[in-house]
């Protein structure tokens, strides 16, 4: 079910009108419905797996939450030795549910997700045919919608009960209603159960204020979505997938373009996630802060999958970093290299590993991996380096040097877009070194001769770069307001009736007016991972 469809609006209104006329307290009961037949336009087959993996979570969570209620009762009974006993013999229980859940969990998910790269790689090992093993789908199986993002999500609220920072919820119904809201199935945020859950089960009243707001949000997350990305990604494969010698000038713009296509994209889908909460009078996990005005490669990530970054921080990165060979490896350092490697380097260490996570999180190929490396390995260098770094940088940053910064930045993330795109790894280096050292002339590759070369026909694409320009600027200057500290939507109400409606017409004309160019079903690029 498609945001662009007739059918999804059609849904969407039905599912307000009903969630805001049926008594207060039936409420979560609408959405739970709304839920289920969302998910089950998929096909009715991907509902087992969200139903397996929310049983596994739920069920786990209550175990290892009566196991945490029973502890608290044994402290006040037992001597402090016998408990020591009792809390230890705790922790090996849970430590077998936990690792039961995420065998049910990620097993499911990387069965899904890898069979058939597994395959394909003990083909060539082994020079057998194992193609009969094959499932359906490019990269493994049809992956039922969403897949990665609720399973992350249903992890994170195991583990938050596994870790005692909340009791677990004591209705399957209403935990299935978290785990599965169907807004953020597509594409995330990954959300956590102590945020919304707690949100889902109040009682809301009807709030034009937040229908206003949910439709701009919508609005402005169909214009990035329809007016930028669907009209950029047409020119994006005929240079990148090129098995040809394209000239370095026309690699370095199809990665730009990538890079503006991939944030136009997600947080464009997340922008509509956002407001199709709203409406609901939920509020969801922020996903992107202005990330292209990033001052570094980790500032870049504190700024973009904001979600992912914090279950990656939360449930890899200080578990790992706070284990007992990282602890012994920073005391050896503190005493070989001093304080400052003593702490760094067990973090990039951690970097490096949720870096090759999220790089496999993309998919089994080789290029994820290199892309996931790459980003690891410069943050822990940048992150070694910065003793020197701070000495070189002059400690008042005026607004020259902050364009140097995000404009360095810009280009770091612009070199890992290069193993991020090009899906062979072997390409990837050799379309790298073009950029650099065989660019090409400019002008004679931006000639419309060559370009239609490339592209094929340009009959619309007069129309297509104007849409661009104008949703371009209209994005450019909310980014810089956001970014400092301006409440836009906020502001916007503060102006007059004229400006007030004029701002929702303009998006709306825009996102209609692209439509006449944008695939009929487009695909959201998150969608698939």
């Amino acid at each position: 079910m498609a945001f662009k469809s007739y059918t999804f609006v059609f849904f969407l209104i039905i599912s307000l009108l009903l969630y805001y006329v049926v008594p207060k307290k039936r409420q979560w009961i609408v959405l739970l419905l709304a839920n289920i037949v969302f998910y089950c336009f998929t096909g009715i087959f991907n509902f087992v797996f969200i139903l397996l993996t929310s049983s596994a979570t739920f069920l786990g969570a209550k175990i290892v939450s009566e196991f945490n209620a029973k502890l608290k009762l044994k402290k006040s009974e037992l001597s402090k030795e016998d408990f020591k006993v009792a809390k230890a013999q705790n922790l090996l229980l849970k430590r077998k549910i936990l690792l039961a859940v995420l065998l049910v969990v990620f097993g499911v998910l990387g069965f899904l997700k890898y069979w058939n790269a597994i395959v394909d790689f003990v083909n060539v090992r082994i020079a057998f045919n194992l193609d009969f093993l094959h499932f359906g789908g490019n990269k493994g199986l049809l992956l039922p919608l969403g897949i990665s993002f609720y399973s992350f999500q249903a992890i994170a609220y195991f583990m938050d009960v596994y870790n005692g920072k909340y009791e677990s919820e004591k209705s399957f119904l209403r935990y299935f209603l978290f785990v599965s809201f169907f807004p953020q199935l597509l594409m995330g945020p990954i959300n956590r159960y102590d945020k919304l859950g707690s949100q889902l089960r109040e009682e809301k009243k009807f709030n034009f204020e937040n229908i206003k707001h949910g439709v701009m949000l919508i609005l402005f997350g169909a214009m990035k979505k329809y007016c930028i990305a669907d009209m950029l990604v047409s020119r994006i494969s005929p240079v990148l997938d090129s098995s040809t010698d394209m000239p370095g000038v026309l690699i370095a713009i199809s990665v730009l373009n990538f890079s503006i296509y991939q944030y136009a994209d997600f947080s464009g889908g997340i922008d509509m996630v956002l407001g199709f909460a709203k409406l609901f009078g939920l509020e969801m996990q922020t996903n992107f802060k202005q990330p292209y005005f990033a001052t570094s490669l980790a500032d870049f990530w504190r700024r973009w999958h904001i979600s992912l970054g914090l279950w990656m921080k939360d449930y890899v990165f200080y578990p790992l970093v706070l284990t007992k060979k990282m602890q012994s490896l920073s005391k050896m350092c503190q005493k070989k290299l001093g304080t400052h490697f003593s702490r760094t380097i067990p973090a990039g260490i951690a970097n490096i590993v949720v870096f090759l996570l999220v790089g496999i999180w993309h998919g089994p190929e080789l290029h994820y991996v290199m892309w996931g490396l790459y980003n690891g390995i410069v943050i822990a260098i940048g992150d070694l380096a910065k003793p020197v770094l701070d000495k070189i940088t002059p400690k008042n940053v005026n607004l020259p040097i902050r364009i140097f910064q995000i404009v360095k930045t810009f280009f770091i993330v612009n070199i890992g877009a290069y193993f991020d795109r090009i899906y062979d790894v072997k390409k990837s280096f050799v379309f790298l070194k073009r950029t650099f050292f065989n660019f090409g002339n400019i002008r004679e590759v931006m000639s419309k001769n060559y370009l239609k070369e490339v592209f094929g026909s340009f009959r619309d694409f007069e129309s297509q770069l104007v849409l661009i320009f104008c949703a371009g600027i209209i994005l450019f200057v909310v980014s810089i307001l956001k970014e400092n500290k301006i409440d836009v939507y906020a502001k916007l109400q503060e102006k007059n009736i004229a400006i007030r409606w004029g701002s929702y017409y303009v998006l709306m004309i825009l996102v209609l007016l692209s439509m006449s160019f944008s695939p009929s079903n487009p695909v959201f690029m998150y969608a698939q991972y």
